[in-house]
Formats: structure tokens, C-alpha cells, sequence
């Protein structure tokens, strides 16, 4: 990749650690993370401080202070906006034989290969966890100065762009289209889907409102606003044999380098 910096956050701010520090395994461990820890590290510290719909939440522990452990890192793997994204990028019919990586997200006090130790390390605990699972699809926002330079040095397949689609944002935050297909059409989970868009800022449904009636009030209104999501960099890991063999007919494109993310994109 054409940088000479990693990427980390911490506090939800942008930092970077030069890419000439290197990881030592011994001072590191990796395990399972009870949900409940994984949101609230990840709302201290993610430019994306909503917590997925997660299957499995995996940490990077590190040396902390009178020697106890210190949370450094969190990976979340949770489920797709819709089955097709993992039909489509793995090659399975079954999407549950996939999921999608959510979160990565290692504090600056790792070292620059940090992310690739440790997520080498989850995709075995996620095996463990969840052995129905072979496939993880992973995508990398331009929009956050991301190009996927993590997941080409795990040698995921590279699918390529997205296209580019006018999303719903509030306070910043794109909601997902499962979310607001739940609350139109009353699906399970549609009262934790409102009370999101109303922790976010929008008002709260009226007494009588059906919820499709209010999500149209609060795009007039301008708590929701339409806006163009730039195409994201698609990775598929294939984690067993068969999800190789099934994926074989995919794309495998030349990685995207980090000129190909707009300059204005890339951060300070």
C-alpha cells in the first residue's frame, strides 16, 4: 500500500502509529468479548460508535498498567444487511455459511501490524465459535480514508466497488435499509430500530403514528437526510477448503493502493 502510516482511533479521533513498529505476539492475547463490553468500547473509541447486529465479538488484550490486562483492540462479526451480500461475494447459496466483518479497531498503543495479528487470530476463534460460518465479507470506506490495506495483507479476495446508493443518515450515522425495513413494515425488532433513530436525535413517534407515516415526517422534518454513500472496496476471506472451491469463480481483482482513495478523503 502507498503509505508509511496505520490507521488507529482512539476516543473516536483519527491517529495514526508509524508503519515501522511491529507487533510482539508474546505481550498479546486474543479472546471471545462478552457483547455488552465490545458496545461500550466500541462507542469510546469508533468513528461508528453504533454496535452491529453482532454474532461474535472478539479482543485484543494487552499489557495494561500493574500488569492486568488492557482492552487495546475489538473485531465484531455480525450479520449482513441482507443475505445477498454474502451470496453474492462468497458464492455460497446459503448465506448463513457467511457473515460480515463489522468493526476492526485497534487503539494507536498497537503496533502498525497489529490489525493483521489480530485478525488472523479472530477468524479461528469465530471457527470456533460459529463452525457453521466459512466465509467473512469486510468492507473498507474511502469516505474514512479506508482502502483495505489490512485485509490485502491476509490475502482476502478483492471483489471490487460497490455501487454508489443514496443511504438515510442522522447525526452522521447511516441507517442500514434492514433497520428501516423493520420499522415500516412492523418486522421483530422494529421498536429497538425507532428507539435508535430517537437515541440518534430524531423526535419520538406519535401516539398514533404508524411508524412508515413517521419516518416519512422525520425525512420532511430533516432528522433524516438522504445522502450519496461513495462505492466501499469489497474483501471476502474464504476461511475452509469449500468456501475456496465455491468462491473459485469470483473475482480476485488487483488490490486497490491508497492513491485510489480521493485525496480529500484521506485525512490529516
Amino acid at each position: 500500500m502507498l503509505t508509511t502510516r496505520s490507521q488507529r482511533w482512539r476516543d473516536r479521533r483519527s491517529l495514526y502509529v508509524s508503519n515501522d513498529t511491529l507487533i510482539d505476539p508474546r505481550r498479546y492475547a486474543v479472546d471471545i468479548l462478552g457483547h455488552e463490553t465490545a458496545r461500550a468500547f466500541l462507542a469510546d473509541h469508533h468513528y461508528l460508535p453504533r454496535y452491529p447486529a453482532a454474532q461474535v465479538a472478539v479482543g485484543l488484550f494487552g499489557p495494561g498498567k500493574g500488569g492486568a490486562a488492557s482492552l487495546d483492540g475489538l473485531i465484531v462479526f455480525g450479520v449482513p444487511a441482507t443475505g445477498a451480500v454474502i451470496t453474492r461475494h462468497t458464492g455460497f447459496s446459503d448465506a448463513a455459511r457467511g457473515c460480515v466483518l463489522q468493526r476492526l479497531l485497534c487503539l494507536p498503543s498497537v503496533a502498525a501490524n497489529g490489525e493483521s495479528y489480530f485478525t488472523s487470530r479472530a477468524f479461528r476463534l469465530l471457527r470456533l465459535a460459529r463452525p457453521r460460518i466459512e466465509a467473512v465479507v469486510s468492507f473498507s470506506d474511502p469516505a474514512y480514508g479506508h482502502c483495505g490495506g489490512v485485509y490485502a495483507a491476509l490475502s482476502g479476495a478483492y471483489r471490487g466497488r460497490t455501487r454508489p446508493r443514496q443511504v438515510l443518515r442522522i447525526a452522521g450515522e447511516t441507517i442500514s435499509e434492514r433497520t428501516l425495513s423493520k420499522i415500516r413494515n412492523l418486522e421483530s425488532g422494529h421498536a429497538g430500530a425507532i428507539d435508535q433513530l430517537v437515541r440518534l436525535g430524531a423526535p419520538r413517534p406519535r401516539p398514533t403514528e404508524h411508524p412508515r407515516v413517521w419516518l416519512d415526517r422525520c425525512r420532511r422534518t430533516g432528522a433524516l437526510t438522504s445522502a450519496r454513500q461513495s462505492p466501499l472496496f469489497t474483501y471476502c476471506f474464504e476461511l475452509t477448503r469449500e468456501a475456496r472451491r465455491t468462491g473459485h469463480s469470483l473475482p480476485r481483482l488487483a488490490y486497490p493502493v491508497r492513491s485510489d482513495v480521493p485525496r480529500e478523503q484521506l485525512g490529516a
